[in-house]
């Protein structure tokens, strides 16, 4: 099983055809996983505060509708995030965001279960990241809590970055932050966007050196997305695999890189490449068997590309687009 923490959020989109008019749709990049996973018939638990009111409402019947287990999802008393998208002429997103004193980010410890619990539950990996790891209070606590399994090795960790530069954060400080949770993530991914920002790379830079700065001589495992240009796989050693993408008529990229990691977690999971021990268990995976998982979760995401929102694929979606490439 995997286990997802993080935000389940309002997206405002603005519609493409009328400028001005948007449409409320369930978002926040860790539901969108959870609800990947689901699609996916991966087994998993979203550990989500999602709020009373009427926006809150419309969370949990989206996510119960596709399947998404909510056992440990918290009934939390404070008003919904929203989160503001405009879409851009190759479909990219831009977002603005409405988060102070909302539910998403008031995590407490008393909240959060137990390592007895989650080992009940049988859970492998614990995916966070985005914003739950960027906004307080509950991101320190969520920090704290996840180091402990970390320094157990009782499962795998998988950090996704997604950074939210539209929040006014400072790159620094961001740095900071992404480079402390990355030092306790078995598997991280980021886009080279992510990365540009946080280190304010001038256009064309190379970003091995950096990820390879992360990995160290850890068997730690990353993923950076490029958009058209598919996605790099870095390993301890100086090894970068290169997986190129399906070539798309983008309608907006909004959960592509959520669908991606599902789809990653979901590929190492089939495997028994997540749980205890985890740098053992990612160290015995090959090269090989790392090209096979990055290419369905590539292909995955631009499926949703393809569509309006963050719709992912059912595993049969999948097949038969595999299938027919």
């Amino acid at each position: 099983m995997i286990v997802v923490i993080g935000e389940a959020l309002i997206d405002l989109i603005e519609s493409k055809a009328e400028s001005g008019s948007y449409q409320a749709v369930v978002g926040g990049a860790n539901a969108n996983v959870a609800i990947a996973l689901a699609r996916a018939g991966t087994p998993q638990q979203l550990l989500a505060r999602i709020s009373s009111d009427s926006f809150g409402q419309k969370i949990r019947t989206r996510l119960e509708s596709n399947g998404v287990g909510l056992d440990y999802a918290i009934e939390a008393p404070e008003a919904t995030s929203l989160a503001i998208a405009s879409i851009g002429p190759s479909g990219g997103a831009k977002y603005s965001f409405y988060v102070e004193g909302t539910a998403d980010w008031n995590f407490t410890r008393e909240e959060l279960p137990t390592a007895v619990k989650l080992s009940e539950m049988g859970a492998k990996a614990l995916q966070f990241g985005c914003l739950t790891m960027a906004l307080g209070p509950g991101n320190i606590i969520i920090e704290s809590w996840a180091k402990e399994f970390f320094k157990a090795g009782s499962l795998t960790l998988s950090h996704d970055i997604n950074v939210r530069p539209a929040l006014g954060f400072d790159a620094a400080i961001e740095r900071e932050r992404v480079e402390r949770i990355n030092s306790i993530s078995h598997i991280v991914k980021a886009s080279d966007d992510d990365i540009n920002w946080l280190y304010q790379l001038a256009p064309g830079s190379s970003v091995d050196e950096i990820v390879w700065g992360w990995i160290g001589q850890s068997e730690q495992i990353v993923f950076v997305t490029r958009g058209p240009d598919g996605v790099s796989i870095y390993r301890k050693n100086s090894v970068r695999i290169d997986v190129p993408s399906r070539a798309v008529q983008v309608q907006d990229t909004v959960g592509s890189g959520d669908t991606f990691c599902a789809h990653m977690l979901g590929g190492l999971l089939a495997i028994d490449a997540l749980g205890v021990a985890p740098d053992q268990k990612l160290a015995a995976v090959s090269n090989d068997q790392l090209v096979v998982i990055t290419r369905m979760a590539a292909i995955a995401a631009s499926i949703t590309c393809e569509r309006v929102g963050a719709e992912p694929p059912t595993n049969e979606e999948l097949a038969r687009v595999v299938a027919s490439a």
